[in-house]
């Protein structure tokens, strides 16, 4: 009992120190879509079922967020890429940048955190 509770305090610890790099992600996140909706928007490009691609900005924000995960990675970039093979620069870029640099960034700052963290004890001293 007494390591969950540690564990948890640890990860409270670690929250305010890892918001910058979220923050940062989220900026990243909301220009790409920008860009996106810049790009694509006036297009009238449509997806495989025929809905309007990239014309809301929100579901801009959202398809991009899908695309970090990587889960539905080529159906989100497919319908720019039949358009016109350029656009997939685009979406290289943003993967690149987001999904290896950021997801990187922000694993590395949670790791180190909570490890700093998880070494110390309530009272302030080592637990080395």
């Amino acid at each position: 009992s007494w390591q969950i509770r540690r564990a948890f305090r640890s990860i409270r610890n670690t929250l305010p120190e890892i918001t910058y790099v979220f923050l940062l992600f989220m900026f990243s996140l909301l220009m790409f879509s920008l860009m996106a909706l810049k790009l694509f928007g006036e297009r009238n490009l449509r997806t495989a079922e025929g809905l309007p691609y990239f014309r809301n900005y929100l579901d801009i924000v959202f398809d991009l967020y899908v695309l970090v995960t990587t889960a539905n990675s080529p159906d989100v970039m497919m319908p720019a890429f039949d358009f016109s093979s350029w656009y997939a620069l685009f979406f290289i870029a943003f993967v690149i940048i987001n999904t290896y640099i950021f997801m990187s960034l922000f694993l590395a700052v949670v790791y180190n955190n909570y490890k700093k963290h998880l070494k110390v004890t309530p009272g302030g001293m080592s637990c080395d």
